[in-house]
């Protein structure tokens, strides 16, 4: 079983990820590899996407947890509603100008909080686990999680681009002027 690697033990967060063939979707390595992300994710408590990079493989691949979808309005007689988790290949298409510092953490580098600025929106293409293209938009939490795992497919980590860093979940954005 793959477990999350700490940054300053993962070299492949530093580099650029390897695209996934389309025809490899679904392999049984690449499915398999799906699994034990969506596992990994579900047992964190905090932790709202995971990219492959994350735990040592170097593809174009993150998934979301569906709890960042679901409202307290949900109850066990609505049918939940399925949105793509698995972004394969991904490419943000479009994004808003404006940006602001968003607070951040990252299950690769734990303990460890900042503000990045990011734009509001973004708009995603990509593959989902079965090999279907998609176009996805997206505001708030959703725009914020596509910048910094796709972020994670380019080698770079949250704190390259933090504009303030701390040991404190709770320690406030730097003031702008």
């Amino acid at each position: 079983m793959r477990t999350i690697i700490p940054a300053n033990n993962n070299p492949v967060l530093l580099e650029k990820a390897r695209h996934i063939v389309i025809k490899d979707i679904t392999s049984p390595s690449i499915q398999s590899l799906i699994k034990e992300m969506k596992s990994l994710l579900s047992k964190e408590e905090h932790g709202v996407a995971l990219a492959a990079p994350q735990v040592g493989e170097s593809l174009q691949l993150f998934i979301v947890s569906d709890s960042i979808f679901k409202s307290d309005e949900e109850d066990d007689a609505t049918p939940p509603v399925t949105y793509p988790l698995v972004y394969i290949n991904p490419k943000i298409l479009k994004m808003s100008r404006g940006k602001k510092d968003k607070h951040e953490g990252c299950l690769s580098v734990r303990g460890i909080w900042g503000y990045v600025p990011r734009a509001e929106k973004a708009t995603i293409q990509a593959y989902d686990e079965n090999g279907v293209l998609f176009t996805r938009g997206a505001s708030g939490l959703l725009a914020h999680i596509f910048q910094h795992e796709t972020d994670h497919l380019q080698g770079i980590l949250y704190i390259d681009k933090a504009t303030s860093l701390s040991k404190d979940q709770h320690a406030k954005p730097p003031k702008t002027k």
